[in-house]
């Protein structure tokens, strides 16, 4: 079965949560919706987190609609993910999903920090044979790291390039990396022979 690349797949990450504010306790309500090309068509999945404060199990629960590619079948889900945290170095706590399916009868159970959509439930990259498209990039073709869409999405992380006559943390790296995506592209020309 050919992997499917994470670039291009919906996920959910803990970091977003944590970012946005739906870690900070209590029961926060959300959503997140994915479009996909120039048609506007994609996907959406409603959230619930649940941060007690009695030592009850922290989960998210997952709300959404899965219409089936073969059939066109509809089917609600709705399921919960458990939650963990680790300590962190300096202080505080650092939450992660706990992956919850099943693969070839065996519980994942893996920490992990980005839920992918497989097929009609959401699990780790490991439970969905998903791949960064650097890693199927494969032997004397391979031309680094970084890959095209990672530097078309650091380029729309970019809201302002300058402040204060100095480059802004997101305009920095997506230089960073266009610069490492030319140079890798370079050096592969030169594998080959090519000279410019």
């Amino acid at each position: 079965m050919a992997r499917q690349e994470a670039e291009w797949s919906s996920r959910l990450r803990i970091f977003w949560l944590n970012k946005n504010g739906y870690l900070d306790g209590g029961w926060r309500t959300g959503g997140i919706k994915w479009t996909y090309g120039t048609n506007d068509k994609g996907s959406s999945i409603s959230f619930t987190v649940k941060i007690k404060e009695d030592g009850e199990e922290d989960n998210i629960n997952l709300r959404y609609t899965h219409t089936s590619r073969d059939t066109g079948m509809k089917e609600d889900m709705d399921y919960k993910v458990p939650l963990t945290t680790t300590p962190c170095n300096l202080g505080g706590k650092r939450y992660w999903f706990i992956c919850s399916l099943y693969k070839n009868g065996v519980y994942c159970g893996r920490r992990v920090g980005v839920l992918f959509c497989i097929g009609k439930w959401f699990g780790c990259r490991h439970c969905g044979n998903i791949a960064y498209a650097a890693q199927m990039e494969g032997g004397r073709f391979r031309v680094g790291s970084v890959t095209e869409p990672v530097v078309e999405k650091a380029r729309q992380e970019v809201k302002r390039e300058y402040y204060n006559g100095k480059p802004t943390r997101n305009y920095k790296r997506y230089l960073r990396l266009r610069d490492k995506m030319d140079n890798s592209w370079v050096r592969a020309a030169m594998k080959f022979g090519i000279r410019f």
